[in-house]
């Protein structure tokens, strides 16, 4: 029998007919295609066609809609893809002439809750479109939390495996409790939260985008046992009103992408009595390398607040000396590089930097690409930014460093102010000076009703910066 509960939007269910036949609405206008342009929205028919994208071995190749008319077209030109998927409102002027300049199939989508429409605006495509079958899944981009995205190649086989992995967490759980899903689904987040419960016939419940409103009464409309914020969401849940049973049916809250201050996280624990179980990844591994499971949190939570846990199964990680690369040893902060079998043999190196303690769990200390070297002094920005989100008032903050004709590099800073705080930054100055080495004190400091960030939450580093000229 069909099960009309299959993913849910804006309060009405999908059954998995109604994906099969907008899958199949999709292909009926992408026959030879090896790729297909998706500007990705949490859509249930944008989901309908990354699953049509799978069943025919099309690559996906994800756009970002948080962007400006020209950045979309920008986009378009550069990409030259066969195929562009987009809902009618991405569709400005600019985007479609981008879309024949680059002799780019433009598809435009609506969503009528009965029905998709599908709508092709111009069809200019040429031999090229039909290209084989390509060992690429999705193009996915980064964050672009330090500047823009990069658009990351992930094979069919690493899609499989994490798909896999992420199935493990499934076993043994309610199989009528929903996934509700938060972030874009153009990022590995997102695709991470969509695809696995759909191949593992669990329930899907997607969100236009985060709001702790809406996620809290999601939580308590459908019920889910297992929940999921952005790293900034913890803070946000927190500091809005509701009532706390509205969270009773989570067994935890997983977070990924970003630190989470021990201290929020202690305080999220206290008001809800949901552990925050915090994890390690990247769109360059196809998502998790690092994780908690309860049982480890149960044993090892509050002797480890900070840490993103263990390596994940199939994978190993460790910490290499960033100018020699030679491992070190337990507790020693250096570079952390990784091997995962859904990936191949060889290690990874990131530019986080991290230490691991003896007892194996991981613990990222910020990002060596962003360090900033003053006069010869070298400081790490998350470090800076770590005392500034201590001090009373300050909800969030962001180092970055800019040129300086005398010491090379100096450090600034942005914090966001919590509501109805009162900051100076003479104030902010003078409790640095307790806190940090002068040398790290940012010689700039801004106060901001709300730090500028990206589709995921993020704080964007490149939009700090261009605060500063």
């Amino acid at each position: 029998m069909e099960n009309p509960r299959v993913l849910a939007f804006a309060g009405h269910w999908r059954g998995g007919q109604w994906l099969s036949d907008v899958a199949c609405k999709f292909d009926s206008h992408l026959v030879g295609m090896a790729a297909v342009g998706l500007v990705a929205r949490n859509r249930p028919h944008h989901v309908a066609l990354c699953i049509a994208n799978i069943a025919a071995r099309r690559t996906t190749s994800m756009i970002y809609c948080a962007q400006s008319p020209a950045g979309l077209a920008s986009d378009i030109r550069a990409l030259q893809l066969p195929v562009i998927v987009a809902d009618e409102c991405d569709w400005s002027d600019e985007a479609l002439c981008a879309a024949r300049e680059a002799g780019t199939m433009a598809i435009s989508t609506r969503d009528t809750s009965a029905d998709v429409a599908i709508e092709v605006l111009a069809d200019v495509r040429g031999d090229e479109g039909n290209a084989g079958e390509s060992n690429v899944a999705l193009q996915l981009l980064s964050s672009g939390t330090t500047g823009s995205p990069k658009r990351i190649d992930l094979s069919w086989s690493s899609i499989s495996s994490a798909v896999e992995n992420a199935g493990a967490a499934y076993a043994g759980s309610d199989a009528a409790a929903p996934q509700i899903m938060v972030h874009p689904l153009g990022n590995v987040a997102g695709l991470a939260y969509a695809v696995p419960p759909l191949v593992f016939s669990r329930p899907l419940v997607l969100l236009d985008r985060f709001t702790p409103l809406g996620w809290a009464e999601a939580v308590r409309d459908y019920r889910p046992k297992r929940g999921t914020v952005p790293p900034v969401g913890i803070k946000m849940v927190l500091e809005c009103e509701f009532p706390d049973d509205w969270l009773a049916s989570l067994d935890l809250v997983a977070v990924g992408g970003g630190r989470v201050e021990p201290e929020l996280q202690e305080a999220f624990e206290r008001r809800f009595g949901v552990p925050v179980l915090t994890a390690y990844g990247a769109t360059e591994f196809a998502g998790v390398i690092a994780n908690w499971s309860l049982a480890e949190y149960r044993e090892f939570g509050l002797r480890k607040r900070g840490s993103a846990g263990r390596a994940s199964a199939g994978v190993t990680i460790r910490i290499v000396d960033e100018g020699s690369g030679h491992p070190l040893a337990p507790g020693k902060t250096g570079i952390l590089e990784a091997k995962v079998a859904r990936l191949g043999d060889g290690w990874v190196r990131t530019t986080d930097l991290a230490s691991i303690d003896d007892d194996g769990f991981l613990f990222i200390h910020g990002r060596s690409d962003g360090a900033i070297n003053r006069g010869g002094f070298k400081i790490v920005p998350d470090h800076v930014a770590g005392k500034l989100r201590t001090l009373e008032g300050v909800s969030d903050a962001a180092v970055v460093g800019i040129p300086d004709e005398r010491l090379g590099e100096v450090p600034v800073a942005v914090v966001e102010r919590e509501r109805d705080a009162t900051l100076s930054i003479s104030g902010i100055t003078r409790r640095l000076r307790d806190l940090l080495p002068a040398y790290q004190i940012p010689v700039e400091i801004r106060i901001l009703d709300s730090l500028p960030r990206n589709a995921s939450l993020k704080i964007s580093l490149d939009e700090v910066r261009k605060l500063f000229g």
